[in-house]
């Protein structure tokens, strides 16, 4: 994302305001140091003034390049995050035996199941997302103790001047970033999950996850809350799809799943998996944003260039969606679990807590057990969170060239 001018600096820009021209002095590099010139506000009356919604909207880029980041990303992205979610629960054979079967029972539709929440607080979710990020970053530099000492253990500092100082700003930046916006989407994420997993819930309601499946016997069709069909020949796999159990009266619409659970669980029901989810919103997040701008800074020095284009965002953003993933899957898995018993009745969950979850996953699957799903994730990270940055910078940049002002 862009660093104001931090980490790059910019040729100087004119902009045309109805029929005046506004020269917006960039930045100035010398050495490491970026050196911002003063900006002079144009005249009362000047021909900028009739425009006064650009400056309002460069007030505001971060927030409206996040969100229009956040509305792209997410229409289309939510089909994959939804096959992530019931390969993680549900056993399949492969992700394409899972989209085939999951279109086959629930139609195109159903991928976007649950979708409406999550586009609808996507946008917020991501503009707070980077404004805390991009405040935190700054606030960290301006009361940065070693500032003008080295730090203990040869550690960076939140200057920014080095490729491992703006790894760390951001990763601490993120990671206070993810945390808070964990609290607020946790009980989104939750009536997503139920929504996304509505139909295979309906299934069985008595479980949560493949142990039934493997007592039952190999030769015979398998109705199991895996979704895996076992023996008997397409004509039987027909008929079960075409059979296939409707969504339950709870998952009618998201309200009514919200409803649902503060019935059965109470008010506390809707952060059911909250530790869960702020372990892998922190800790996530701060990879995420970490492995971004360290890409983005490493690419600028190599190509010895003040500015980043798309590409570098492309590779950037690609490599830190593959990176996150790769290294908090296992959390996420967790979580999604955990989360899928929320409607079920005390006595039939399948774990009473994340560290059973955990070890009998572990001890049925091994380590790939902990990973199971991944492939949806890994084949749209690179190209989703590529295509967020690029929307992103594209955004910020556009709103900056439009209001006349540096980025």
């Amino acid at each position: 994302m862009s660093q104001h001018g931090e980490q790059q600096s910019t040729s100087d820009r004119g902009s045309q305001a109805g029929t005046g021209a506004v020269t917006a002095p960039a930045a100035t590099k010398i050495g490491t140091d970026v050196i911002q010139r003063t900006w002079v506000e144009p005249q009362a009356g000047s021909t900028f003034d009739a425009h006064g919604w650009r400056m309002a909207l460069y007030e505001n880029r971060t927030l409206a390049s996040a969100i229009t980041a956040a509305v792209t990303g997410m229409l289309v992205g939510y089909p994959f995050d939804s096959l992530k979610t019931r390969m993680q629960t549900y056993h399949y054979p492969s992700l394409l035996a899972c989209a085939r079967k999951s279109i086959a029972e629930e139609g195109v539709r159903g991928l976007y199941r649950g979708l409406l929440p999550p586009l609808l607080t996507a946008s917020a979710a991501k503009s707070l997302s980077f404004s805390v990020f991009e405040e935190t970053k700054h606030w960290l530099r301006r009361h940065d103790p070693f500032a003008t000492q080295q730090a203990p253990f040869g550690l960076a500092n939140f200057q920014r001047k080095t490729v491992g100082s703006v790894a760390l700003s951001a990763g601490v930046s993120g990671s206070i970033s993810g945390a808070v916006i964990a609290v607020l989407c946790c009980p989104l994420e939750l009536i997503k999950v139920q929504m996304q997993l509505a139909r295979l819930l309906n299934r069985d309601p008595t479980s949560s996850d493949t142990a039934t499946a493997s007592s039952k016997p190999v030769g015979t069709l398998v109705s199991t809350p895996a979704g895996t069909l076992q023996g008997g020949g397409a004509a039987i796999a027909t008929r079960q799809l075409r059979n296939a159990p409707a969504a339950p009266p709870w998952a009618a619409s998201n309200l009514s799943v919200l409803r649902e659970i503060v019935r059965r669980r109470g008010p506390s029901g809707m952060y059911y998996g909250i530790g869960l989810h702020i372990l892998r919103d922190s800790s996530g997040t701060a990879i995420y944003f970490a492995s971004y701008e360290t890409v983005k800074e490493t690419l600028r020095r190599l190509t010895g260039s003040d500015t980043t284009g798309p590409l570098t965002h492309m590779l950037a953003g690609g490599t830190c969606g593959v990176v996150s993933w790769l290294l908090i899957f296992p959390v996420d898995l967790i979580k999604s679990t955990m989360q899928s018993q929320v409607l079920k009745p005390k006595g039939s969950k399948t774990f009473a807590s994340s560290l059973q979850c955990l070890r009998d996953i572990h001890s049925r699957l091994g380590l790939a057990g902990l990973y199971r799903g991944i492939s949806v994730s890994l084949i749209r990270a690179f190209p989703i969170h590529g295509l967020n940055f690029v929307v992103y910078e594209w955004a910020r940049a556009h709103i900056c060239r439009l209001a006349g002002r540096p980025e």
